[in-house]
């Protein structure tokens, strides 16, 4: 048997869930058996994807620098890169230097990309604005745009360019209200002449570097005069050919510029969060009065590190009673549920306090089980923070200097009206905590004023920002027209 037949067999493990197995066949096979070294970077590509099975972020973080550095194949070098930059947010004490330096890192691999030959001169009687995912399924991405793009089709043509085939009710209904257009099965080339072909005139990009920055590829050929990216992603992309990036003040304070390889057109608050079917018809559940308090982190195991961990175990140590539910928001996995539980006795955390649940697709209604949500740091919680919010539940968060998804929810609760609820240092986050537990009958009794203030709040008001982001477009459209 070769190694090509392992690999093969090593896949098949992965896709099955042996994820030890796997990590174990790895190992042994690196050490044991003659792989090409230009073939290296497939088992350290398999390796990052059992450790982010597994929520161990460190390693999926090495794996995929490793991929990086090893893989012969332009494309998916690109792919482990972005998926290594996203998860460097996850990364405590990683600074903003550290973090550019990566990103600058990333876009030599676009150095030699040479653009598609520039569009002849056209105008249209309404602009062309295309918004590129790698999806565009109900998803916690599309709670941010959904809203926007239908809102934008009443002065604009609307263009939708899916990198996938796959479809839900969401993607129904956009199909609806917009020009949709299905990519997948197209090399990278091939998408961006189908959206040049188009006559796109603002093309944003939904994706960054999420699911390994597939929607950054096209871009690259410049198939559209003015390229901007946000909402899908949080931070800057690093790369030339994406000239703006949506944001706010919060997200992306004033002296941040340098951090950025874009514009920074900032909006007077950067997300329109507009809850899904689900959300609207769950009710805020009441808590019971002699439920012990009770704290919770719904978030993607990824985002939780030691750090944090230590800080919960403080808040816990201050009040006796109360308990705290880490609840993840990814698939079901209880191997991920492992990971997190041995952090937790590794650090001798109340385990007793302490309960560690999968995820579930129908979640919602688990809101009802805490009174306060706890977010994670440095990466805060964007979908997370304001699903919390219209569920009656107040969010605490921390609002980090070191990178932009540090920010997210600041800027999530700033937008919110609940700026009270951020914390500037983790000594902060403790005692807001503790406060907030000590006021706990005040915290239950305005839980479902909290979603009618959050409905009236700027974080939910779509028509204050429409205008803005529209002002946003018309203003570097007009740059474009001058420049030509």
């Amino acid at each position: 048997m070769s190694w090509l037949d392992d690999y093969a067999a090593l896949r098949e493990d992965i896709h099955q869930g042996y994820i030890y197995e796997a990590i174990e066949a790895i190992l042994f096979m690196r050490a044991h058996e003659e792989i090409p070294a230009d073939e290296q970077w497939r088992f350290s590509e398999m390796m990052g994807a059992c450790c982010r099975a597994l929520a161990d972020t460190e390693g999926a973080l090495a794996a995929y620098f490793e991929a990086a550095q090893e893989d012969k194949f332009l494309r998916s070098q690109r792919q482990h890169f972005s998926n290594y930059l996203y998860l460097c947010h996850a990364v405590p004490n990683l600074m903003p230097k550290e973090l550019k330096a990566q990103f600058d890192m990333y876009a030599t691999l676009y150095r030699h990309e040479e653009p598609l030959p520039p569009r002849a001169e056209v105008r249209h009687e309404r602009l062309r604005i295309g918004f590129i995912a790698g999806h565009f399924l109900s998803s916690s991405s599309s709670l941010f745009y959904e809203g926007l793009m239908h809102g934008l089709t009443e002065k604009y043509d609307v263009y939708a360019y899916s990198l996938s085939d796959r479809a839900d009710a969401f993607t129904e209904n956009l199909r609806s209200a917009v020009d949709y257009r299905m990519l997948a099965n197209l090399s990278i080339e091939e998408q961006a002449e189908r959206i040049r072909a188009d006559e796109i005139d603002v093309l944003f990009d939904l994706g960054g570097h999420t699911d390994g920055g597939m929607t950054l590829m096209p871009l690259a050929y410049r198939p559209a005069p003015v390229q901007i990216s946000g909402i899908g992603w949080f931070a800057t992309t690093g790369v030339p050919f994406v000239d703006g990036f949506l944001t706010d003040d919060v997200l992306s304070p004033v002296g941040s510029e340098a951090f950025y390889s874009e514009q920074l057109l900032r909006l007077p608050h950067a997300f329109h969060f507009t809850p899904d079917e689900a959300m609207r018809a769950s009710e805020v559940h009441a808590r019971p009065t002699d439920a012990p308090i009770t704290f919770g982190v719904f978030q993607n195991f990824m985002k939780i590190n030691e750090e944090s961990l230590k800080v919960w175990g403080r808040i816990l140590k201050k009040l006796p009673q109360a308990q705290l539910i880490l609840q993840d928001a990814a698939v079901d996995s209880p191997l991920r549920v492992t990971t997190i539980l041995e952090m937790i006795e590794g650090l001798k955390l109340p385990a007793k306090r302490i309960f560690v649940r999968t995820g579930r697709r129908d979640y919602l209604g688990d809101y009802g089980d805490i009174d306060i949500a706890l977010d994670t740091f440095p990466y805060t919680g964007g979908a997370s923070t304001a699903t919390a919010l219209y569920m009656g539940v107040p969010v605490i968060t921390l609002r980090g200097e070191t990178h932009h998804a540090a920010r997210l929810g600041a800027s999530m609760l700033t937008a919110a009206g609940k700026a009270t609820w951020i914390a500037d240092d983790a000594r902060a986050y403790e005692n807001l905590a503790v406060r907030m537990a000590e006021e706990i009958a005040a915290v239950r009794a305005s839980r479902a004023a909290l979603r009618t203030k959050v409905e009236k709040s700027a974080l939910m008001d779509g028509g204050a920002y429409l205008a803005a982001f529209m002002d946003e477009i018309e203003r570097l459209w007009a740059e474009e027209d001058v420049g030509r």
